[in-house]
């Protein structure tokens, strides 16, 4: 097979099968983890490895999808909405899982069946885009694992911190992880951040394509890739942009005049895909409830974190970036552009700032490793050593995430669950319950309970939630409050009906984390009838009385 590189060089047969397997021996590493963790409690594994709040997020919107939805709402809070929001990578997920059942455990099947398809795609994605750049074969095969495997130095902060203490910290605080900055979590957690990554790797390739024949499909394919980009994951296509309109730049002052095709091409990529970011907008000022979440504040650390974030890669890179004039490659220049100007855009005055730091590992992931091949030519270092050895001194990060994730998989994400996180592990009461409101539950039917158990309603039962996720749910700090005083056993039942009621609540979930934070027993409520009765976990239908008025002050 061969691909098309610098000056009619090209991807050889046995290297693309390198570069093939490669990526699939990474993909089958993001693999290993959850074969643990479905070997400590096969019957109970939930299939997450990180905090599994945004996966069943990204579950619910493909339960939709399988229960016939084009359009989505948000069944993580009790508002009555219009479905309007839309996700094409869900959607298509959901409709393949739908064929299948759509169960829970076969959304959960598809759902990383498509993040290992994803991750393999985009790394050899990258291959492909580096071979494009760079002519030298060891300058592309270490590129490939820079780009799989390096981290930062968030691995300090666990020495740093003593023993007992093994968080491993990525871009903002204390235990708060982005998997966006780095690609390895990425490939490890969330199909949805892989299937970005592909699309924007796969854009620049074809624009640089386009550029470089003067063609219109490759810039018709880039803005396809845009389009489907800006339906996925929205906040990527504003870095892509801004990205695409500096280099533009570049090329003008480096050629000392307008690069007039270069603006023509990129204004149909800019215009094939610009009806997606459109569309978002439209959704964002005519629902109110998509536009609170997307309000929902994920600001930027200080530029010290990102350095500390991507540490020797980020050093590395800079030397890269400096020996682009003396080492034969084709558009290294756009590399320097996407990283510098996504890094930039993760500080304009929006909401969502930290969200548009993916994909700026790559280009310096791809530059770190064009700045330590050429270091170890100068030096005339064997490639059997200097190779390896940037890979080793990059991957410590991601070696202790995953071991801090294995950790959490042990304990059933203890230290999660404190801030009311998902657990990881649902035993067979818990499940019960899931399983009675997913055969006799309906889509507009909302259920009270703690967010931990909770979380996953929408995706494993179809209801909407009263109280469930930090994001997703309206106003969550006033419903956890109202959570609290409901579960006080010094709350009037008058109050209870009232505010069960007033909310629409159908079903109250009581669990054990629902005992640990309330003293209150709803087994002696004679509004609230059992349908589900286990060891530890209940579930109750509200039969309201003819109670009615305004809702009392709780007493305590």
């Amino acid at each position: 097979m061969k691909l098309p590189g610098i000056g009619g060089t090209t991807i050889e047969r046995a290297e693309w099968r390198g570069a093939a397997a490669i990526a699939a021996i990474v993909v089958a590493l993001s693999a290993l983890p959850y074969l643990f963790g479905w070997f400590l409690r096969p019957a109970d594994f939930m299939g997450h490895l990180y905090n599994a709040d945004d996966p069943n997020v990204h579950l619910a919107w493909m339960r939709q999808a399988a229960e016939g939805h084009w359009l989505f709402t948000d069944r993580f809070t009790s508002e009555p909405q219009q479905p309007q929001f839309t996700h094409l990578l869900f959607l298509a997920l959901g409709k393949l899982a739908g064929l299948a059942g759509g169960s829970y455990r076969a959304l959960i099947v598809v759902y990383h069946l498509a993040r290992l398809l994803c991750g393999w795609l985009l790394l050899v994605a990258v291959y492909v885009l580096v071979a494009y750049i760079y002519k030298d074969k060891q300058t592309r095969r270490l590129a490939l694992w820079m780009v799989a495997l390096s981290s930062g130095l968030g691995w300090l902060l666990t020495l740093l911190r003593g023993p007992g203490d093994y968080s491993c910290d990525y871009v903002s605080g204390p235990g708060l992880v982005m998997p966006e900055a780095i690609t390895f979590l990425s490939l490890l957690i969330f199909p949805l951040f892989v299937a970005s990554l592909l699309l924007i790797v796969a854009l620049y390739l074809l624009l640089l394509r386009a550029f470089d024949t003067g063609r219109l499909l490759p810039a018709v394919g880039a803005g396809v890739m845009g389009l489907l980009l800006g339906h996925i994951h929205s906040y990527d296509i504003l870095p892509v942009y801004a990205t695409i309109a500096v280099y533009l730049m570049v090329l003008g002052i480096s050629r000392r005049a307008l690069p007039y095709r270069e603006i023509g091409l990129a204004a149909v990529v800019v215009a094939l895909s610009l009806p997606a970011p459109a569309y978002q907008y439209f959704v964002f000022q005519t629902n109110p409830i998509f536009q609170q979440k997307a309000l929902t504040p994920t600001l930027s650390p200080s530029l010290d974190r990102y350095l500390l974030t991507y540490g020797l890669v980020a050093l590395m890179a800079v030397v890269g970036a400096l020996g682009l004039r003396r080492t034969p490659n084709r558009h290294g220049g756009l590399l320097v552009v996407w990283a510098v100007v996504t890094l930039a855009m993760t500080y304009a005055p929006v909401s969502f700032q930290r969200k548009m730091i993916e994909g700026v590992h790559i280009p310096l992931a791809i530059l770190a490793a064009a700045g330590w091949a050429a270091l170890g030519q100068r030096w005339r270092l064997r490639p059997a050593l200097w190779l390896p050895l940037l890979v080793l001194l990059t991957v410590p990060s991601n070696v202790a995430f995953t071991g801090q994730c294995l950790r959490r998989l042990i304990t059933n994400n203890l230290e999660g669950v404190q801030s009311l996180l998902p657990m990881y592990y649902l035993d067979a009461d818990q499940r019960a319950a899931l399983d009675w409101l997913a055969t006799h539950g309906r889509p507009e039917d909302v259920v009270l309970g703690a967010p931990p158990d909770t979380c996953y309603l929408p995706p494993y039962s179809g209801v909407r939630t009263y109280v469930s996720h930090w994001a997703e749910t309206i106003d969550p700090d006033r419903k956890r409050r109202e959570l609290l005083t409901f579960l006080d056993a010094g709350t009037p039942d008058e109050w209870r009906q009232r505010f069960l009621r007033e909310a629409q609540i159908r079903y109250v979930y009581h669990g054990p984390v629902e005992r640990a934070i309330g003293t209150y027993d709803p087994a002696q409520a004679p509004f609230l009838r059992p349908v589900v009765s286990r060891e530890t976990v209940a579930l109750y239908e509200f039969v309201p009385d003819s109670a009615g008025g305004p809702l009392p002050e709780a007493g305590r």
